[in-house]
């Protein structure tokens, strides 16, 4: 099962990626930019594709397809390495020897590798193969795949995120349909929450808190109208009062619990965000926002449990939309210092839109296709589980935040700000809020932005 990389896992990657400085030989002069013409005939070739999926079925859905690609083209061997992250191909990179192509779990480094070189640009294989990038995969995965007119990598299949929430629930607390906005989510979740008889909370309406499993991307601006970044590349935290007010929002229902029983919970359920022991199945929570992954979680661990999904809420008078959300995915790279460059663009081609194979990985993982074409064809779309996810990413106005070459640190010192002021550390928001913008303009005027 696909989670993103989080917590200290994304801090280590990102302090490899600095140590190892992410610089690369470059493209070689000898090695055109044009996508290779499969029929024809071609020396016996190996390449090494590199990802960060590990799991048994996940390895074999990729094996299938790379061993079929060989039967079709036998010239063609591809060399698959499972269980490989962000951290471990910098070192790859730092010392010379990459892999070809290289998978991640999420975008973030996207800049940071096209800016410094550690990744060529596939526009020209895509043009070369006539391949339209604009026709062949949703928007929402162009924002994360490009920069500065570059496109430094492919989606590999993406995750959208929505407000799962207990219809029974709901129907108990004479709730008749889901919230729209973050003020409806606030007084449905009071409405929903269940105190025991000594007063303790045993089931909760909902927990905001941005340390909790995925919450983390209710604060990058999809659900509140509000950009990360400004038209001139700075933050937009000191200057968008919209980033107070879900703060506010943030606070007040963290108040209402209480600090101590959110912390409680948070403590509590982190370790069981993605198996049976989830908050939303054991009813210690009325609603959560959640990956789409987490409808193959619940069809795995409770396949009878009676719930809805719905986008997530957006913030009151904000100019959000409702329908859209943050999304975002794996993606796939082509090694800048691959000495098989054209073989290498034809075997990750394959693996980013082939629709065999993206349904397969995708129904494996439980992730969303990333082309037009494996959409349309693809067996799940209209669940009802599954639809809102679809339409979430087909949506024009869902996106993720724009990236920059300092990769995830932006996202690490945004969170890191979130929770002391979750947890009562900034006595002035206003100031805490231009604090941490300054530190990310920093952060990416340091990193070359």
């Amino acid at each position: 099962m696909f989670k993103p990389i989080t917590g200290a896992a994304a801090v280590t990657a990102a302090g490899v990626l600095l140590l190892a400085g992410c610089t690369s030989t470059g493209p070689s002069d000898s090695q055109p930019q044009s996508a290779i013409s499969p029929g024809a005939s071609h020396t016996a070739t190996t390449v090494t594709v590199w990802t960060f999926n590990h799991l048994p079925n996940e390895v074999a859905a990729f094996k299938a397809t790379l061993n079929r690609l060989h039967t079709k083209y036998p010239w063609l061997t591809v060399k698959f390495v499972p269980n490989k992250d962000d951290a471990a191909y910098a070192k790859a990179v730092a010392a010379g020897d990459p892999p070809d192509v290289f998978i991640s779990s999420v975008p973030d480094n996207v800049a940071k590798f096209c800016y410094n070189g550690t990744v060529a640009d596939v526009g020209p294989y895509l043009t070369s193969a006539k391949i339209d990038a604009a026709k062949t995969f949703p928007a929402a995965t162009l924002a994360y795949t490009r920069y500065q007119g570059k496109q430094c990598a492919l989606p590999l299949l993406t995750d959208a995120f929505a407000l799962y929430y207990n219809k029974q629930m709901f129907k108990a607390a004479g709730i008749t349909e889901p919230p729209k906005t973050l003020a409806e989510l606030t007084a449905d979740a009071k409405k929903l929450t269940v105190k025991n008889s000594d007063g303790s909370i045993k089931t909760y309406g909902f927990v905001p808190r941005s340390d909790y499993d995925v919450n983390r991307y209710l604060f990058t601006g999809a659900h509140s109208g509000t950009e990360f970044y400004a038209g001139n590349g700075k933050t937009t935290f000191a200057s968008d009062p919209k980033w107070q007010q879900l703060l506010q929002w943030d606070q007040e229902l963290i108040d209402y619990y209480g600090e101590a029983n959110v912390q409680k919970f948070v403590g509590r359920y982190q370790p069981h965000a993605d198996d049976a022991g989830n908050p939303l199945l054991t009813g210690a929570a009325a609603m959560e926002l959640d990956g789409e992954w987490h409808v193959g979680e619940i069809a795995s661990e409770k396949k009878d449990f009676d719930y809805g999904v719905v986008p997530m809420p957006v913030l009151d008078g904000s100019s959000g939309t409702y329908g859209a959300g943050s999304t975002l995915g794996t993606v796939a790279y082509l090694s800048a210092g691959s000495q098989h460059k054209q073989e290498a663009f034809f075997a990750l081609q394959q693996l980013t839109t082939d629709t065999a194979f993206l349904n397969t990985l995708a129904d494996t993982v439980y992730n969303v296709p990333t082309t037009f074409a494996a959409l349309k064809a693809w067996d799940k779309r209209d669940d009802p589980h599954w639809k809102p996810f679809v339409d979430i990413f087909e949506n024009k106005h869902s996106s993720y935040k724009t990236l920059t070459p300092a990769g995830i640190e932006d996202l690490d010192a945004w969170r890191a700000f979130l929770l002391d002021y979750e947890q009562g550390k900034v006595k002035d928001v206003a100031s805490g809020l231009a604090e941490v913008g300054k530190k990310i303009d920093d952060l990416n005027s340091q990193s070359g932005q």
